[in-house]
């Protein structure tokens, strides 16, 4: 049963309506940029499905969200989410095509001679095949796919690249896969798998994704409508950029790259093709202050570097660039404007790095620093610089975390007692879970939002069946969701207050390391993963030996569980238990999937020369993840 949602009050009623007198609303030129160059809108109207028929992206659920804003959305997010949710094809200059909006990311399409380059392929087969689909069918020639290139490893550029290529033609050499370092593999499969179960429940609440469209729950992701269903897959790298200058032909074009570690991804790059005069800063600049870190998790990002490596853009082709188009949000033309709209946002970010660290040298603690951060008019005011993604408050707090740790170096917060337990004392301390209660519920009736979250907080964690505690927990983080610009604030408090009424969802959410995922890891790599699996406490006295020999895998490796931790070698261990000959395929079965070792042993696929036991005995101290655990309570291990 779906619990009620509360409407506006009247605090958060006066604190929206205050955003339309600090805003400059009335400027709208992102209106006409976003409609610019469109070709012809997502047919069957914005229906995407996938090969059973599913509904696997729907954009006339956005249909409602037009005109004024509604009480419960924030004026500035409901601007921007306007804007986005128009979605097409769109002629970004000669040459370049857009597909936007039918995803949270964009399909870059580079028409050279002959042949089609794609900069970032989504996140699904379904959504980026349709649109591809949605290209052929407005364009007179129907060329082939000769190149793709991933400016960074995140699953929303990479997970669509079956919808165009295939394994077989890249290992063929018909189509060139290019991306930034040597290291891409590593980052893009093992960001998604070895934290995949914590970041995808994380990330089911700060992208709405278990919210209902509407006026009280989803209304954008901010930086793209919403991310599509479907299936992901990876085809790694056949060449990788690895310094500044490079240069590319591809399909008769130039492509010039430039190198940017360690800022929205730690391997990115910028790219600028000078026949066109089209520059794309990848995901360092769009309209939207980006993530230092995210909400999802992920590691945090260096502000300093997006502000060096966006001036670098500004030395290598300012002067030159007539457009700049992203793998979110919609481009910026003329020379003028996209000079400035990179300067704005380096500025941006390097106010945001040096001040934070000049506030920390006077002393101030992280929370003080975001709770008193604000950027200048010049900045703060521009549509392109508002936290549609990343926040002024939650990056400030990144920055020191980034610089100095978690650690603020206050002793109270060095050793504190777990949520739990301090949760218990609090409720005590005041007077019992009644008394917080009805503090909790003084401070709504108030609009003392943050407060009554914290009060009733500690209620909820002192004992999280009380109903009571949570009912008024639910009803403030109701009112700050409404409140946020930010939609992954509104979707982590909106979430929130969901669950607590309802509970954690019974469905699995979307996530991003799932079997084909796991499946396309370096040897390296998915070793690293069961090493993560490996339940501790459980293994401290076990010792085990196994060697692997996995036949399309050119390098023999060998494992050793002992004292409790998992380590492997690319080499032949001295004395295994058991030598196991398979290929990559059967291995992650045999890993992931009760019975299938014994299955595959039975048929011939695995050759096993040793104690087969030893295997049965890695498998069992694996854990196995909860995919939708509770984020809004205790727990144990």
């Amino acid at each position: 049963m779906t619990a009620a949602r509360k409407p506006a009050s009247e605090f958060t009623k006066a604190a929206n309506a205050a955003v339309l007198d600090h805003l400059a609303f009335d400027d709208e030129r992102d209106f006409a940029d976003m409609s610019r160059g469109l070709i012809a809108p997502l047919p069957a109207g914005g229906v995407i499905r996938d090969a059973r028929g599913e509904v696997v992206f729907d954009g006339t659920v956005f249909d409602y969200v037009d005109g004024p804003a509604p009480d419960t959305v924030n004026p500035s997010l409901w601007r921007q989410s306007r804007i986005i949710k128009h979605a097409g094809l769109f002629q970004v200059c000669d040459r370049i095509y857009q597909v936007r909006n039918h995803d949270i990311a964009n399909v870059t399409i580079v028409e050279g001679d002959g042949g089609l380059v794609i900069v970032d392929v989504g996140t699904t087969t379904e959504c980026t095949r349709a649109a591809m689909e949605l290209y052929y069918a407005h364009r007179p020639q129907r060329l082939p796919v000769v190149a793709v290139i991933y400016t960074h490893p995140h699953l929303d550029h990479y997970g669509g690249v079956l919808a165009v290529t295939t394994p077989e033609d890249v290992a063929a050499g018909k189509v060139a896969i290019l991306a930034p370092g040597e290291n891409f593999d590593k980052y893009a499969l093992g960001e998604n798998v070895i934290c995949g179960n914590v970041m995808s429940r994380r990330a089911a609440h700060a992208f709405g994704s278990l919210l209902p469209p509407g006026e009280q729950g989803f209304v954008s992701a901010g930086i793209g409508i919403r991310t599509g269903g479907g299936r992901t897959a990876y085809i790694p790298p056949t060449d990788h950029i690895t310094r500044t200058g490079e240069e590319r032909v591809l399909a008769g074009l130039t492509f010039q790259f430039q190198m940017a570690p360690d800022t929205e991804a730690p391997e990115e790059m910028h790219l600028y093709i000078p026949e066109l005069k089209a520059l794309t800063c990848a995901e360092n600049a769009n309209h939207s202050l980006h993530n230092i870190q995210t909400l999802r998790g992920a590691r945090t990002r260096d502000a300093a570097n997006f502000a060096r490596y966006l001036d670098e853009a500004i030395e290598l082709w300012g002067a030159d660039a007539e457009v700049h188009y992203g793998p979110h949000t919609w481009p910026v033309w003329g020379n003028e404007n996209v000079t400035e709209f990179l300067a704005s946002q380096r500025d941006t970010y390097k106010y945001l790095h040096d001040q934070t660290l000049r506030l920390a040298n006077h002393g101030l603690t992280p929370i003080e620093i975001a709770e008193s951060f604000e950027l200048p008019e010049a900045l703060g005011r521009a549509w392109w610089n508002r936290g549609y993604h990343g926040t002024v408050h939650h990056n400030a707090r990144s920055v020191y975390a980034k610089e100095l740790g978690w650690y603020d170096g206050n002793p109270m917060h060095l050793y504190p007692l777990p949520e739990g337990e301090s949760g218990r004392r609090y409720v005590e301390a005041i007077g019992g879970a009644e008394r917080v209660v009805a503090l909790a519920r003084e401070a709504v009736e108030a609009g003392e939002y943050r407060w009554a979250a914290e009060l009733a907080g500690r209620a909820v964690y002192a004992d999280p069946t009380h109903t009571a505690a949570r009912e008024i927990q639910a009803d403030a983080y109701e009112q700050l969701g409404y409140q946020a610009e930010g939609p992954q604030w509104r979707h982590v408090f909106l979430t929130a207050a969901q669950e607590l009424r309802e509970g954690p969802p019974r469905r699995r959410p979307f996530t991003s390391g799932g079997r084909g995922t796991v499946a396309a890891m370096p040897m390296d790599s998915l070793l690293d993963f069961i090493a993560v699996r490996l339940n501790g406490p459980r293994a401290a006295d076990i010792d085990l030996a196994i060697d692997l020999d996995v036949r399309d895998v050119p390098t023999p490796y060998s494992l050793k569980v002992a004292r409790g931790v998992l380590n492997h070698w690319r080499r032949p261990g001295t004395d295994p238990d058991l030598t196991l000959t398979l290929d990559r395929s059967t291995l992650v079965d045999a890993l992931f999937r009760p019975g299938a070792f014994d299955e595959a042993l039975a048929e011939g696929r695995i050759d096993a020369k040793g104690d087969v036991t030893a295997f049965h005995r890695l498998v069992e101290l694996l854990d196995h993840f909860n995919p939708v655990f509770d984020l809004l309570g205790p727990h144990a291990d």
